[in-house]
């Protein structure tokens, strides 16, 4: 051949399908123009060049290449197919459809254009259209992987998890390398309640691909809500380092630190995430919880400011903010946001309580039953709300109305180490005879004290109260001695008052 003839329309049709295996598209759509221009009458030139436009994303062209090759030669099926999945790409659901329709009836048993339809009336939400066209391609070809995993995704879509692991597990069967068959049957483990198997095929999707944020991010999210934080901090470390700027994994990474008690890592990550996101509500938010939860008053006050400015509806923060300024002494402010947010939400029980929480600071007591019963008829079940009427009842001197309304608290949660404590405290130290009873007393500041390691004096010093109610001296001196050896020095007189009532044979009476 003559190096300086021009190259024929086989020659360029030639080059254009090596361009194209070789991904060099722009390269391919150039020699298919090339062959186009010498012979302008060939329908499968115009399929060839479509496919190089759609390869690259010009999804126009490629449907008006698909549409000249489809009037060069009306009977090209897989014109009809390619246009229909350009059509998908380019949202034109009903046009696809039709595209599919057509390829189907030139070709009825290519599954192909089945798949195809299948997945547009998937796009459109017409599932049931979309199960009954991949069951057709499966009756054709029982084997098809892909149509399997779109059938998969249809069911999963719909809600119809158990038939989805099925194909999910089909599609596995035919072809185990799928990583992504892996974490969407996850996910449908997980909607099945079916944790285990889910943990199991997010770790087998990351032994075959290890660097998939998409893995890790669902697996992190699941260690959280299993209470494995530590695992989801790993997870969402590794989900960072592949997508540094992946700004959701700061703030939950943050929230599994803080879960830890790690609040220093906590606020780092939160801070990262305000950083990148500096209107990101939540991340703002949970950095104030964190500054909280490290006794760090001013920054949580400046915190909770700012999520109640980016999202002033919100009761929550007010809320948040209510419980720092109780903290900080200033129980008015509090009183202040507890009320905004019963404003903002009167439906919230939580703000009730905390309401009577600050009331119960400054010894409102008729306040704190008033909230705190509101908090009961929103939320019935609140053992907190009772818990703080009790205190009320008990500021006020109506120790059967408190004993009753913890022992309403114990009902609804019997291993709730501060009521048991409360209702020992009571029964071992009320000033009316008849409602005192040591054995009672003794038995439940012992399970207060065995849920909480024996680690805080005030239970201990109930424990003391209850065994010298019931006449055990000894052990009421034991472990009082105990409370004294564990308080500061500015602590030990009130405790030391009490010791001495011990050691002399009398029990200790809370008179109001």
């Amino acid at each position: 051949m003559d190096p300086h003839q021009p190259p024929d329309v086989a020659q360029l049709t030639q080059r254009g399908h090596r361009y194209a295996r070789r991904q060099e598209y722009a390269k391919a759509v150039e020699a298919f123009t090339g062959a186009i221009d010498l012979d302008p009458t060939d329908a499968d030139l115009y399929y060839h060049r479509g496919n190089a436009h759609a390869a690259v994303g010009q999804l126009e062209r490629a449907v008006e290449d698909f549409e000249q090759a489809i009037n060069l030669q009306p009977d090209l099926h897989a014109a009809y197919h390619n246009r229909g999945t350009a059509h998908v790409d380019l949202h034109k659901f009903d046009e696809a459809i039709a595209d599919f329709t057509e390829a189907i009836r030139l070709n009825p048993q290519d599954i192909d254009p089945l798949n195809g339809r299948g997945a547009a009336y998937s796009r459109k939400g017409d599932f049931d259209l979309a199960l009954a066209d991949y069951t057709a391609a499966l009756e054709i070809d029982p084997k098809a992987f892909r149509v399997y995993f779109n059938r998969a995704n249809a069911h999963s879509t719909k809600g119809d998890n158990e038939k989805a692991v099925e194909d999910y597990t089909a599609a596995i069967r035919l072809h185990p390398q799928h990583a992504r068959s892996y974490i969407y049957r996850a996910l449908c483990h997980e909607n099945l309640e079916q944790t285990d198997e889910a943990l199991a095929d997010l770790s087998t999707a990351l032994r075959l691909n290890g660097r998939s944020p998409e893995a890790f991010w669902h697996r992190a999210r699941m260690w959280s809500e299993r209470g494995e934080y530590r695992k989801a901090v790993e997870d969402y470390s590794w989900v960072i380092r592949h997508d540094p700027d992946e700004q959701r994994a700061y703030n939950l990474r943050g929230i599994a630190h803080a879960e830890l008690g790690e609040q220093a890592k906590a606020v780092a990550d939160f801070t990262e995430a305000v950083r990148r996101e500096p209107t990101d509500v939540g991340a703002v938010y949970n950095r104030g919880l964190s500054y909280a939860r490290g006794k760090d008053w001013e920054n949580a006050l400046a915190d909770f400011a700012k999520a109640i400015e980016l999202d002033p509806a919100d009761a929550t923060a007010y809320i948040q903010r209510g419980y720092a300024h109780m903290e900080m002494l200033d129980p008015e402010r509090a009183v202040a946001d507890f009320t905004t947010a019963i404003e903002k939400k009167p439906t919230n029980a939580r703000a009730y309580a905390a309401r009577a929480s600050a009331h119960r600071r400054s010894e409102n007591w008729p306040a704190v039953i008033a909230d705190a019963t509101k908090a009961i008829e929103l939320r019935e079940n609140f053992d907190a709300a009772y818990n703080l009427r009790a205190a009320a009842h008990y500021g006020l001197g109506d120790y059967a109305a408190a004993i009753a309304d913890h022992e309403k608290a114990r009902e609804i949660d019997p291993d709730d180490a501060n009521t048991l404590n409360y209702l020992a405290w009571l029964r071992s130290t009320c000033p009316m005879d008849e409602l005192r009873d040591g054995t009672k007393a003794t038995t439940d500041a012992i399970r207060a004290c065995e849920l909480t390691d024996h680690r805080y004096p005030g239970f201990l010093d109930t424990l003391a109260a209850a065994y010298a109610e019931a006449g055990r001296f000894d052990d009421a001196i034991k472990w009082q001695q105990k409370v004294i050896d564990m308080v500061p020095p500015d602590e030990k007189p009130e405790y030391e008052s009490r010791l001495k009532l011990y050691q002399a044979g009398q029990p200790y009476r809370d008179v109001k």
